[in-house]
C-alpha cells in the first residue's frame, strides 16, 4: 500500500483508541469519580481473612474465616433489586444478586487492593449484606477500564461465617439530613 504522494503506507501504532497517559484521561477519571459519589450510594466493605492451613481441600472453604470489623467506605452505582426468582412461587429459592459499579483508581485508594472475593459488603439503602463472588474490569465510553464491577450474592449466615454474629453490627449510617 501506498500514500497518494507514493511513499510507503505505514501504520502508526496499535488500535488503542486513547492513550493512557493522557492528562485528559485522568480528568475525565476524576470527573467520574465525583458523578459516582455524587450520584451513587456508599458502601461498606468488610475483608475476609482465612487462614490457609484451615481451607477444606474438598470444598475449598474455611470454617475460620473471619471478617474485619470495621468497614471501609467507598462508593458505587447499584440497583437495589427485589427477588426476580419466579420459581420462589414454588418453594424453589435462589440467591439474590446485584452488580456494584465503582470507580477502578478510588476503589483503590480506598482499600489499598482490589476487594477480595468471599468479603461481605453493606448497603446502607435497604440494610442489606451480600458477599462477593466475582469481580471483573467494566469500560466506560471506550475510555479504557476505569470502572470494577462487583458481583455480589445475598450473604448469608452459617455455621462457617460464626452463626448470626458477622451481621449483628451495622455501621453507623449518617444521614444527610435530620430535621
Amino acid at each position: 500500500m501506498k500514500n497518494p504522494d507514493g511513499t510507503e503506507y505505514k501504520v502508526g501504532g496499535g488500535i488503542q483508541q486513547f492513550n493512557p497517559n493522557d492528562p485528559q484521561l485522568k480528568l475525565f477519571d476524576l470527573w467520574d469519580q465525583e458523578v459516582i459519589q455524587a450520584s451513587g450510594s456508599p458502601i461498606y466493605y468488610y475483608e475476609v481473612f482465612i487462614p490457609t492451613g484451615e481451607i477444606d481441600t474438598d470444598y475449598f472453604e474455611s470454617r475460620g474465616k473471619l471478617f474485619s470489623n470495621f468497614p471501609v467506605t467507598f462508593y458505587g452505582l447499584y440497583d437495589p433489586l427485589a427477588s426476580q426468582n419466579v420459581m420462589s412461587g414454588f418453594g424453589i429459592d435462589s440467591m439474590n444478586e446485584i452488580v456494584i459499579e465503582c470507580n477502578t483508581r478510588s476503589l483503590l485508594s480506598a482499600i489499598g487492593h482490589m476487594p477480595k472475593i468471599g468479603s461481605r459488603i453493606h448497603t446502607p439503602h435497604l440494610g442489606e449484606n451480600w458477599e462477593i463472588v466475582q469481580r471483573n474490569y467494566s469500560e466506560f465510553k471506550l475510555w479504557g477500564s476505569m470502572r470494577t464491577l462487583l458481583i455480589c450474592k445475598q450473604f448469608q449466615e452459617s455455621v462457617t461465617t460464626s452463626d448470626g454474629r458477622v451481621t449483628e453490627k451495622s455501621p453507623s449510617v449518617q444521614k444527610p439530613f435530620d430535621f
